[in-house]
């Protein structure tokens, strides 16, 4: 039992800082972005390449085929 009340105080902290930081990132302007390999999504194995707040680390746009292109060649 006492392992189960350890599990759900460290999802209820995971949620809590997952909304901490998802708070920090709707306020940021988002002026400093660059293209990077990042995950789909939190739980996945699969990397896409998107264009990324270097400021708080969130998604916020696709990449053109040419900042791919530049990316993949090292440059980006």
């Amino acid at each position: 039992m006492a392992s189960n009340k350890k599990v759900a105080s460290l999802i209820e902290k995971k949620r809590e800082i997952s909304k901490k930081i998802e708070d920090l990132q709707n306020m940021c302007e988002h002026k400093n972005k660059a293209t990077k390999s990042t995950k789909e999504y939190e739980a996945s194995s699969t990397f896409v390449i998107r264009r990324v707040c270097e400021d708080c680390n969130k998604i916020v746009g696709m990449p053109t085929q040419q900042e791919i292109f530049k990316f993949l060649d090292g440059n980006g």
